[in-house]
Protein backbone atom coordinates (compact mmCIF):
# COMPACT_ATOMS: atom_id res chain seq x y z
CA UNK A 1 0.00 0.00 0.00
CA UNK A 2 3.04 2.60 0.77
CA UNK A 3 4.54 1.77 -2.54
CA UNK A 4 1.52 2.35 -4.45
CA UNK A 5 0.95 5.76 -2.29
CA UNK A 6 4.04 6.64 -2.91
CA UNK A 7 4.21 5.72 -6.77
CA UNK A 8 0.71 7.78 -6.81
CA UNK A 9 2.48 11.22 -5.39
CA UNK A 10 5.64 10.44 -8.14
CA UNK A 11 3.28 10.21 -10.41
CA UNK A 12 1.53 13.56 -9.62
CA UNK A 13 4.56 15.31 -8.92
CA UNK A 14 5.98 14.09 -12.66
CA UNK A 15 8.84 12.58 -10.63
CA UNK A 16 9.53 9.79 -13.06
CA UNK A 17 12.69 9.07 -11.77
CA UNK A 18 10.88 8.24 -8.49
CA UNK A 19 8.10 6.48 -9.93
CA UNK A 20 10.64 3.91 -11.84
CA UNK A 21 12.20 3.28 -8.17
CA UNK A 22 8.39 2.71 -7.36
CA UNK A 23 7.99 0.30 -10.17
CA UNK A 24 11.22 -1.97 -9.57
CA UNK A 25 10.28 -2.66 -5.50
CA UNK A 26 6.70 -3.09 -7.04
CA UNK A 27 8.16 -5.89 -9.36
CA UNK A 28 9.91 -7.28 -6.95
CA UNK A 29 6.75 -7.22 -4.46
CA UNK A 30 4.86 -9.07 -6.71
CA UNK A 31 7.59 -11.45 -7.99
CA UNK A 32 8.04 -12.97 -4.16
CA UNK A 33 4.55 -12.82 -4.34
CA UNK A 34 4.23 -15.28 -7.18
CA UNK A 35 3.00 -12.92 -9.57
CA UNK A 36 5.03 -13.07 -12.39
CA UNK A 37 2.83 -11.54 -14.97
CA UNK A 38 2.41 -8.35 -12.54
CA UNK A 39 5.89 -8.44 -11.73
CA UNK A 40 7.31 -8.12 -15.30
CA UNK A 41 4.62 -5.47 -16.45
CA UNK A 42 6.36 -3.47 -13.01
CA UNK A 43 9.97 -4.14 -14.25
CA UNK A 44 9.13 -2.91 -18.08
CA UNK A 45 7.61 -0.08 -16.16
CA UNK A 46 10.66 1.03 -14.68
CA UNK A 47 12.84 -0.10 -17.31
CA UNK A 48 10.86 1.98 -19.88
CA UNK A 49 11.68 5.53 -18.05
CA UNK A 50 15.34 4.07 -17.01
CA UNK A 51 16.04 3.50 -20.77
CA UNK A 52 14.12 7.13 -21.83
CA UNK A 53 16.16 8.98 -18.88
CA UNK A 54 19.57 7.31 -20.17
CA UNK A 55 19.96 5.85 -16.92
CA UNK A 56 22.24 2.94 -17.64
CA UNK A 57 22.74 1.62 -14.38
CA UNK A 58 19.26 1.49 -13.65
CA UNK A 59 18.36 -0.06 -16.63
CA UNK A 60 20.93 -2.54 -15.97
CA UNK A 61 19.36 -3.29 -12.75
CA UNK A 62 15.78 -3.92 -14.21
CA UNK A 63 17.33 -5.67 -17.29
CA UNK A 64 18.81 -8.15 -13.81
CA UNK A 65 15.34 -8.67 -12.60
CA UNK A 66 13.76 -9.09 -15.82
CA UNK A 67 16.45 -12.11 -16.40
CA UNK A 68 16.00 -13.57 -13.20
CA UNK A 69 12.09 -13.27 -13.11
CA UNK A 70 12.43 -14.92 -16.88
CA UNK A 71 14.83 -17.96 -14.90
CA UNK A 72 12.07 -18.64 -11.77
CA UNK A 73 9.75 -19.02 -14.93
CA UNK A 74 11.78 -21.72 -16.79
CA UNK A 75 12.62 -18.90 -19.62
CA UNK A 76 16.24 -19.67 -19.58
CA UNK A 77 17.47 -18.02 -23.19
CA UNK A 78 15.05 -15.17 -22.11
CA UNK A 79 16.77 -15.39 -18.95
CA UNK A 80 19.89 -15.24 -20.51
CA UNK A 81 19.27 -12.97 -22.83
CA UNK A 82 18.26 -10.13 -20.02
CA UNK A 83 21.19 -11.26 -18.38
CA UNK A 84 23.95 -10.54 -21.10
CA UNK A 85 22.35 -7.22 -20.96
CA UNK A 86 22.62 -6.42 -17.73
CA UNK A 87 26.24 -8.02 -17.75
CA UNK A 88 27.15 -5.81 -20.66
CA UNK A 89 25.40 -2.77 -18.92
CA UNK A 90 27.33 -3.05 -15.66
CA UNK A 91 30.86 -3.42 -17.37
CA UNK A 92 29.71 -0.36 -19.79
CA UNK A 93 29.10 1.54 -15.79
CA UNK A 94 32.15 0.47 -14.39
CA UNK A 95 30.47 -1.43 -11.78
CA UNK A 96 32.19 -4.88 -11.32
CA UNK A 97 30.23 -5.84 -7.87
CA UNK A 98 26.94 -5.92 -10.59
CA UNK A 99 29.17 -7.47 -12.99
CA UNK A 100 29.87 -10.35 -11.46
CA UNK A 101 26.37 -10.91 -9.15
CA UNK A 102 24.87 -10.32 -13.11
CA UNK A 103 27.46 -13.56 -14.19
CA UNK A 104 26.65 -15.85 -11.22
CA UNK A 105 22.77 -15.12 -11.79
CA UNK A 106 23.16 -15.99 -15.93
CA UNK A 107 25.57 -19.15 -14.98
CA UNK A 108 22.65 -19.91 -12.55
CA UNK A 109 20.83 -19.89 -15.58
CA UNK A 110 23.16 -22.05 -17.22
CA UNK A 111 23.07 -24.66 -14.84
CA UNK A 112 19.34 -24.66 -15.03
CA UNK A 113 19.07 -25.17 -18.42
CA UNK A 114 18.82 -27.66 -21.02
CA UNK A 115 21.80 -29.07 -22.88
CA UNK A 116 20.67 -27.36 -25.87
CA UNK A 117 19.74 -24.15 -24.47
CA UNK A 118 23.49 -24.25 -22.60
CA UNK A 119 25.03 -24.03 -25.94
CA UNK A 120 22.51 -21.29 -27.03
CA UNK A 121 22.71 -19.39 -23.79
CA UNK A 122 27.24 -19.97 -24.55
CA UNK A 123 26.62 -18.57 -27.81
CA UNK A 124 24.70 -15.38 -26.64
CA UNK A 125 27.71 -14.79 -24.17
CA UNK A 126 30.20 -15.29 -27.31
CA UNK A 127 27.76 -13.19 -29.48
CA UNK A 128 28.00 -10.33 -27.26
CA UNK A 129 31.88 -10.21 -27.05
CA UNK A 130 32.03 -10.97 -23.19
CA UNK A 131 35.05 -12.74 -23.22
CA UNK A 132 35.69 -16.43 -22.25
CA UNK A 133 32.91 -18.13 -20.86
CA UNK A 134 33.05 -17.15 -17.00
CA UNK A 135 33.14 -19.62 -13.81
CA UNK A 136 31.24 -18.36 -10.68
CA UNK A 137 32.86 -15.90 -8.76
CA UNK A 138 32.36 -14.17 -5.61
CA UNK A 139 28.66 -14.47 -3.77
CA UNK A 140 25.77 -15.71 -6.01
CA UNK A 141 22.77 -13.68 -5.29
Amino acid sequence: DRYLKSLAISEKQGNLHGAAGTYGQLGSIAQEERDFGGAREWYLKSLAIEEKQGNLHRAASAYGQLGNLAGLQGNFIEAGQWLVRSVTSFTSARDQHRVISSTNNFLITHQLATPEDKQKLEALWRDANLGPFPTPQGNQK
